[in-house]
């Protein structure tokens, strides 16, 4: 019978555009059915307060004061179980601050079922959290695909709760890879992007292909309005898979770190640099102490690859480093006083922003005397180890580039020595021209090149 099928879709076009649609069916049919008893309804309650000012009444007298009210709020969100001893994947914006997490389970036959969950860990630089769903297991899991190649085009479909509704799956395709987007006031990497509508209520629901296999865990949306808008998207099984060990044990999560933050090369700063390109981004930060520092990698170097993947960018450099782990070892090429170099270096392990000013403190303007002040392009500069910014005009060319605060250590690439520097250093510059600004600013160096006519 087989054979007879063959042959006849062999001659008959027409018959065979109709299997494979059938056949495409069936997959859509088939990853839908497996997921719906995995996928999962996640409802929070979380503690919100809010100060009002509210008057007190004494012997006629109104006299304000602050009270303090608490209220909890009601969050909902998706999930999808990744074990059969009913560990559930979900994104942690949606459960961050929660003291109370339930979990809706659906199965075969869609009869609905309530669990008490508790919270296992997270990483915030996936937007991910691990919960684990009270009761007697084993329940139905789906598998995390971490090893397949995506593909641009591929078919997924997404499955979650979307406003509180029951559980739905919508259908697309990957219309991106490696996609960069803030959620939250946190950046996230790597995230596919997808045509498959997502909305409010899918964050933390599965991203499938047709296997019925876990590809991505849905996270955000780009809309004008709220409501989707043709763009989604996921935080990748691969990246999970990396964590989930970690996430499992309850460990604190570790990734590598190199502490290098670099800056794109605009003419201004490679001419600097004497450096005409193609290719690179300068070194702006390279904190001391940090593998890249002991490595000899020094602000000013231009980083060319690491491990072979071209860096034009700091996001270039963070991918290629913040899934591996300390300990794991990358090759960077880079170019250091005009020498093209080659080094290896172990990874450490990645600081946040606030351990880092913490560690290397915080830049901040000071009183001043009048006489310490020196003007110039309507700043006013005091001498503080550098030319610290204690203030800026409205009218000034450099309102909206440098801020209150900002310590400049150099100015095309001099540096102020004593009070007296500063009136020879900011003469001798011309916004005309352009000028080229290190500088610190909340405790992280930084390049900034302005040109203005």
């Amino acid at each position: 019978m087989k054979t007879i099928l063959l042959l006849a879709c062999l001659f008959f076009p027409a018959i065979a555009a109709a299997q494979g649609a059938a056949d495409l069916q069936l997959a859509f049919n088939s990853a839908a059915a497996r997921a719906g008893p995995a996928v999962v309804s996640v409802q929070v309650i979380k503690e919100e307060t809010q100060s009002v000012w509210e008057p007190d009444f004494f012997f006629g007298y109104s006299m304000p004061s602050e009270k303090v009210y608490r209220y909890n709020s009601a969050g909902l969100g998706s999930g999808a179980i990744i074990d059969k001893r009913g560990y559930v994947v979900t994104n942690l914006h949606v459960v961050e601050g929660a003291v109370n997490i339930k979990i809706m389970t659906q199965d075969a036959k869609g009869v609905e079922k309530e669990w008490p969950a508790s919270f296992v860990g997270s990483d915030p630089a996936l937007d991910i959290a691990l919960l684990r769903i009270k009761g007697e297991g084993p329940f139905p899991w789906l598998d995390l695909n971490g090893k397949a190649a995506l593909k641009v085009g591929d078919f997924v479909l997404a499955v979650g709760y979307p406003f509180g509704f029951k559980q739905t799956v919508t259908s697309g395709i990957i219309s991106a890879l490696n996609a960069s987007l803030p959620v939250a006031g946190r950046r996230y990497e790597k995230l596919i992007q997808t045509d498959a509508a997502v909305n409010y209520g899918n964050s933390g629901g599965p991203l499938l292909n047709l296997k019925g296999e876990v590809v991505g865990i849905n996270t955000a949306i780009a809309s004008p309005t709220g409501v989707f808008a043709g763009m989604g998207f996921a935080v990748p099984a691969s990246e999970i898979k990396i964590v989930l060990e970690d996430l499992l044990a309850g460990r604190k999560v570790k990734r590598g770190w190199l502490g290098l933050a670099l800056a794109g090369l605009d003419p201004l700063t490679a001419a600097r640099l004497g450096f005409a390109g193609p290719g690179g981004a300068v070194v702006n930060v390279a904190i001391p102490g940090a593998p890249a520092y002991r490595a000899g990698i020094r602000r000013g170097d231009i980083i060319f690859s690491c491990d072979g993947v071209p860096v034009e960018n700091n996001e270039d450099l963070f991918l290629e480093t913040y899934s591996r782990r300390p300990g794991d070892e990358v090759e960077l090429v880079y170019q250091s006083g005009g020498v093209k170099k080659k080094v290896k270096v172990k990874l450490g392990e990645r600081e946040t922003v606030l351990e880092r000013i913490t560690r290397h403190g915080r830049a901040g303007p000071r009183a001043a005397a009048p006489g310490d002040l020196f003007e110039w392009e309507g700043l006013s500069l005091i001498y503080e180890d550098g030319a610290l910014v204690a203030g800026i005009s409205e009218e000034s060319r450099l309102a909206g580039s440098l801020r209150r605060g900002d310590l400049i250590k150099t100015v095309n690439g001099i540096s102020p020595r004593s009070a007296g520097d500063l009136e020879k250093v900011f003469s001798s510059a011309s916004l005309y021209d352009g000028v080229v600004f290190d500088l610190v600013r909340n405790g992280e160096s930084l390049s900034l090149s302005i040109q203005s006519k």
